[in-house]
């Protein structure tokens, strides 16, 4: 099943306020220890069990959760901030028989267009539709699918689970949909920081401190209020205050930091070289000082600052010049801030007030991911970093033809740098499906480079797989079937299916669309993929459903076959043809008129196709049933007016 934009909250995005109240300076995907995993595999069981120790259930989740028992759909709706996706999450993850099975739906096609699809679920699944980004014109093409989309729910006996788009007026809701909808009131924001500091293995408190007092009477969105206990301990456990008064107040003034304390900070340096150093410490904010040093002289001379010309031994050490940004390295030599979470308003300050500037950072930003002093880690961190400011300040267009040279340059650092940034990219809650679009039509291009064909594959098999599988699925077929450079692809691409049997079914379907083609990778992935051992598995231990049970899997297969019989040379089959006639030699009654119902159906409109299969069956003790089938529908072809 496809899936839809993800973030955890309603406070995932970047934002920087000069206004009044309180000023939240904070990075889109977050800086918990959980934040990468919650971004890729939002409705993985363990993560939503630890949400679970933590939610306090909204106002009104009583009656979604009515809803959702009675009609199988719930629409959820409330103002931003009022845990409206994590309501939805733990209304999915009450159903035990489902998560193993939770999944989310994306309201897009295989191109990246808006689009829900109504396919009909081959079984029961709990499905999370998060629509709260959503715009005008986006929620209606989404909301002209909706009822097919419940009926099909409705049929298979899923859930289905929708967040409405912000302050969406009753009216631009189907009268027949009216009644699926469930409006939800935040809960009491000290409970859920309390929930979540014990969560954070803070149990020892008895009362909030006023410094958290005043930042909750600001009512701050959930997704912050949850922020702010993972700052507490990640202050806590930093050393660098005593008690817990102190740990939150410092987590309260990261979160509530003013951009005007950041200028003033970049002001008072001296001159270029300290500002540098500055802005390559925020973004690479816990790397080893070496590699601090070398990606700021990078910098430098990017911006063609001038040389420093004193003899070594004049100049500041580097921990002097650490110190005067306020940053210092650990005990393994790691640099980072001695205030929390001020690398992101570092970033966020140089981005905002210096564009000049943005297009030397581009540069900049190529050239450090090569640096070999950089640690994997260090990469990663760098080009999600450049990624995330980009996409905010800039538009897509502009990261997506920096990251196209990435991916084209010879340097395999710069490969991979290019990779973890359109991971990070197409997982974006606004530009997300703008850079899967991309990638679709990277994929489906006739020029594929090799190296653009390791990024695509690289992308598409990693946090894009865990996040949007069939997205990734649809991505890695088209570079597979494409490109002589395409093995890794088809690689990941049938570990990809195998390990869900879902995606396992729905490549059936598209293998039975396309082999009549003759496509070399076709015929090994359905080689692989066909496999009657395979398609005869349980789904699970404690299930007896297989792959083959399902409704449509069987009719394509059948495609498949056809296809191969049709246009194939028979020396690229038979070995699994043979596959086949054994399992079905040693298999029961039912199962083994299921496979060769299978095989009779594929050639049924092809005399010689038929008569191929019954001489290839003689060698197996199915070939008397296999006659049988045979003359049956040569039968009904002769009797067909």
């Amino acid at each position: 099943m496809n899936t839809f934009r993800y973030r955890f909250g309603d406070a995932g995005r970047s934002a920087y306020n000069t206004g009044p109240g309180p000023q939240y300076v904070y990075q889109y995907f977050g800086n918990g220890p959980e934040d990468r995993e919650s971004r890729s595999r939002p409705l993985a069981t363990d993560l939503l069990a630890g949400l679970r120790r933590r939610f306090e259930p909204p106002v009104g989740f009583g009656e979604a959760r009515r809803i959702l028992a009675e009609s199988h759909t719930v629409l959820i709706d409330g103002e931003p901030g009022s845990g409206r996706s994590a309501a939805a999450r733990m209304l999915l993850f009450e159903y035990r028989t489902l998560r193993s099975n939770l999944r989310e739906a994306l309201a897009e096609d295989d191109e990246g267009n808006v689009r829900l699809e109504t396919r009909p679920l081959p079984e029961s699944v709990g499905l999370l539709l998060d629509l709260s980004d959503a715009d005008l014109p986006t929620w209606r093409t989404v909301h002209d699918g909706l009822p097919g989309f419940h009926d099909s729910v409705r049929r298979s006996g899923s859930r289905l689970a929708v967040v409405l788009p912000v302050r969406l007026p009753l009216s631009a809701l189907h009268s027949d949909l009216a009644p699926l909808r469930a409006v939800i009131h935040r809960p009491d924001a000290r409970l859920v920081l309390q929930s979540a500091l014990r969560e954070a293995g803070l149990e020892d408190f008895r009362d909030l401190p006023e410094d958290i007092d005043r930042y909750l009477k600001h009512e701050p969105a959930l997704g912050e209020v949850t922020r702010l206990a993972w700052l507490v301990r990640a202050e806590a456990g930093a050393g660098r205050r005593e008690n817990f008064a102190d740990w939150c107040r410092a987590a309260v003034e990261a979160l509530t930091r003013r951009p005007q304390e950041v200028a003033r900070h970049v002001v008072a340096l001296p001159d270029g070289r300290p500002r540098a150093l500055l802005l390559t410490t925020a973004m690479l904010h816990g790397a080893r000082s070496d590699a601090v040093y070398e990606a700021c002289e990078t910098l430098l001379g990017c911006v063609d600052h001038p040389l420093d010309d004193r003899p070594l031994l004049d100049r500041e050490d580097l921990s002097a010049r650490f110190a005067e940004i306020r940053a210092a390295p650990d005990q393994h030599g790691r640099v980072t801030f001695t205030e929390i979470n001020y690398d992101i308003a570092v970033r966020t300050h140089f981005w905002n007030n210096m564009p000049g500037l943005r297009a030397r950072l581009g540069d900049w930003a190529g050239k450090a991911v090569a640096l070999r002093s950089l640690m994997p880690e260090d990469r990663r961190l760098l080009a999600e970093r450049f990624a995330e400011q980009v996409l905010r300040t800039g538009t897509v267009e502009d990261f997506l033809q920096r990251v196209r040279t990435w991916a084209d340059h010879a340097d395999r650092h710069v490969r991979k740098a290019a990779a973890h940034a359109l991971t990070y990219g197409s997982l974006h809650p606004d530009h997300g499906r703008a850079v899967r679009k991309e990638l679709y039509s990277w994929a489906t291009s006739s020029s594929l480079t090799a190296a653009l064909t390791e990024v695509l594959t690289d992308v598409c098999s990693g946090e894009l797989a865990s996040r949007h599988p069939e997205q990734a699925m649809v991505r890695l077929h088209h570079v597979a079937r494409r490109t002589r450079f395409g093995q890794e692809a088809e690689k990941s691409l049938i570990g990809l299916a195998l390990g869900d049997h879902l995606l396992h079914h729905r490549m059936l379907e598209r293998l039975a669309r396309g082999l009549a083609d003759s496509r070399d990778a076709d015929i090994r992935l359905f080689a692989a993929l066909a496999s009657p051992q395979r398609l005869t598995a349980s789904h699970t231990a404690s299930r007896a459903r297989t792959l083959l049970d399902e409704r449509g899997v069987g009719s394509s297969l059948a495609g498949c076959w056809s296809g191969l019989f049709g246009n194939v040379p028979g020396a690229r089959w038979h070995g699994l043809l043979h596959q086949w006639l054994s399992a079905a030699d040693q298999a029961a009654p039912d199962r083994r008129a299921q496979l060769l119902d299978i095989l009779v159906h594929a050639c049924r409109q092809q005399l010689l196709p038929l008569a191929l299969l019954y001489r290839l069956a003689l060698p197996h003790r199915v070939a008397p049933l296999v006659q049988q089938k045979i003359d049956a529908v040569q039968g009904r072809l002769r009797t067909s007016p």
